[in-house]
């Protein structure tokens, strides 16, 4: 007789999603081609169960530049331009989306923590945001200024920056 033991139940989705954006005035949702997991992938709407991680994508930011997760629960933001980061800040708003539609893939991306959806989908509410940072900050995101010799260190790391950037100290209010 196999051990229940070895079985761990996947955790359920959870009724509500969020997701960040600096437009603030978003009646419905489509499915896009953005920012992308893989070449390949279509056209999708994003949300995370995090409403702490959603704050991270508030501002327009791509890889070349800054680096977001989650270690141990707690979602990161590492900036290696902080004049770009604060000239992009322009707040927005987190929307509050139902998650029928949306299944997340825990082996690509920020895995459980992101889900997609390829369908079109209305907001259940939202909240408007003035500042980016201060929201980040609020929702216990930790946020990581560091000049661009750390930034390359953390993306050329084998553990994908996770131990540099533990010895880092984040930013507080």
């Amino acid at each position: 007789m196999e051990s229940e033991n070895n079985f761990i139940p996947k955790p359920e989705k959870p009724p509500v999603l969020y997701h960040a954006s600096r437009n603030s005035s978003i009646k419905n949702f489509e499915p896009r081609i953005g920012k992308r997991r893989y070449e390949k992938e279509g056209p999708k709407i994003y949300a995370t169960p995090s409403k702490a991680m959603a704050t991270v994508f508030l501002v327009d930011t791509d890889d070349s530049w800054t680096k977001s997760g989650s270690i141990d629960g707690v979602p990161y933001i590492v900036i290696s331009d902080k004049e770009r980061f604060e000239s992009l800040d322009v707040g927005g708003a987190i929307y509050s989306l139902p998650s029928d539609t949306f299944e997340d893939d825990p082996n690509i991306g920020l895995g459980e923590l992101e889900y997609t959806s390829e369908e079109s989908v209305t907001p259940i509410g939202y909240e408007s945001v003035n500042s980016s940072f201060n929201t980040m900050l609020d929702n216990g995101v930790q946020v990581f200024f560091v000049d661009k010799e750390t930034f390359r260190a953390i993306e050329d790391s084998p553990d994908h920056g996770v131990a540099i950037i533990a010895g880092l100290n984040p930013v507080t209010k």
